[in-house]
């Protein structure tokens, strides 16, 4: 799925005016980890980015700006429960990705902020292969995380469990 191609490209996030092809990354990103995960969701098999972002913007999903609330991906996916949110930002390429391979064997689903003090993005994390982080990039066709941003720029990384 991309935030930028698909019928929901126009749907609004929340009360922002904006829309998901524009500020729609994370709700993108975290919908492609719930779909991955294979849990339930209140929408069944009508599920997707939009019906995700429409859903979360009549109950509660989205803050001032169309800021995401973490916990509300539970609402959709009452299975999907969102367990923390940590700054990577002082960590070396070593240690991101050190700390990525630790959550995904831990069973989490991550999704990470990939541009840091130049912009905001987030993708959501496939696999590690070696060294390489392999994304879903909701506003690209690449998949190689560090290729496409520079990993001195990965300041966050959110992460669920699917229950």
């Amino acid at each position: 799925w991309k935030q930028y191609e698909g019928p929901w490209t126009n749907v609004y996030l929340g009360n922002s005016g904006k829309t998901i092809r524009q500020i729609g990354c994370l709700a993108t990103s975290v919908a492609i980890l719930i779909a991955k995960s294979g849990v339930p969701t209140v929408l069944g098999e009508n599920f997707n980015p939009g019906t995700f972002v429409e859903y979360l913007s009549q109950n509660g999903g989205f803050v001032s700006g169309g800021n995401f609330v973490w916990a509300s991906a539970s609402k959709v996916a009452p299975s999907f429960i969102f367990q923390n949110r940590i700054s990577v930002s002082g960590y070396s390429k070593e240690q991101k990705l050190s700390k990525i391979v630790e959550l995904l064997n831990q069973g989490y689903y991550v999704v990470a902020e990939v541009k840091g003090n130049t912009g905001q993005h987030w993708v959501a994390i496939d696999t590690v292969a070696g060294s390489t982080v392999i994304m879903m990039d909701p506003g690209s066709a690449n998949t190689d995380m560090w290729a496409q941003y520079d990993w001195r720029n990965t300041s966050t990384f959110a992460y669920f469990k699917a229950g």
